[in-house]
């Protein structure tokens, strides 16, 4: 579908901002490009990028030039208990109008389902809604299976202007080097943004009355830990 196509749809269900989760490694990469990145795009420029262990799924399904959002908040997630975003503890926000802004030749996807679902011989109609009429009829705010998969001519998502909103995990936890895991991953993004000349509006994630991810966050195994903040 093309980019007015969806944002129409995501509009008439009162979604307003696009999301995107990643680790503070990754995250920094994408402030020193100004753009979200495709794995494929970082891939094959060199860069750096947390590995996650969605990458074979995302090969073998042909999305790993793409580059992933959501209309909604994932840490907010419905009928499960609410926790940190499994992709990492930095969240990218951007206006959902930053669609219109794409190039006329980009693709985006609506899945039916994470991909992580997918089964192998199933086709565009069984994993992607294939018209606005479609997608319209099934989605409602908060669908969180129901992610945009946008195949633009480079693999880049530019930040409109050069300005991003960033809200970030705080774990209230240290580093295995002893640092506070909150400040170090901020001063990292912080000066990523001034390498990329990003404006960056960050933040603390402000959770909801019930959230696990401190708890979860204290779950993880230093190496575990290190990976989403270091």
């Amino acid at each position: 579908m093309k980019p007015a196509e969806v944002h129409d749809v995501l509009v008439s269900i009162g979604a307003t901002q696009l999301h995107h989760a990643n680790t503070v490694t990754t995250s920094s990469t994408f402030l020193e490009e100004g753009a979200l990145l495709s794995r494929g795009y970082v891939e094959a420029h060199g860069l750096k990028q947390t590995s996650q262990s969605s990458d074979s799924i995302d090969k073998r399904y042909g999305i790993w030039d793409a580059v992933f959002v959501d209309h909604v908040d994932i840490h907010y997630r419905g009928g499960r208990k609410k926790g940190p975003n499994q992709y990492g503890p930095i969240l990218f926000e951007l206006n959902v109008n930053a669609l219109l802004k794409l190039p006329s030749e980009t693709d985006v996807r609506v899945t039916k389902k994470n991909p992580i679902h997918w089964k192998d011989k199933q086709d565009d109609a069984e994993r992607y809604f294939l018209s606005p009429e479609e997608l319209r009829k099934n989605i409602g705010y908060g669908d969180f299976d129901k992610m945009l998969v946008i195949f633009t001519p480079t693999g880049r998502f530019e930040f409109p202007e050069k300005r991003v909103r960033i809200a970030l995990d705080n774990p209230q936890r240290s580093m295995s080097n002893g640092e506070d895991a909150y400040r170090h991953a901020e001063q990292r993004l912080r000066e990523a943004a001034k390498k990329g000349l990003v404006t960056a509006d960050l933040g603390p994630h402000a959770c909801l009355a019930g959230c696990a991810c401190v708890d979860t966050y204290k779950s993880y195994p230093l190496a575990q830990f290190d990976s989403r903040f270091a």
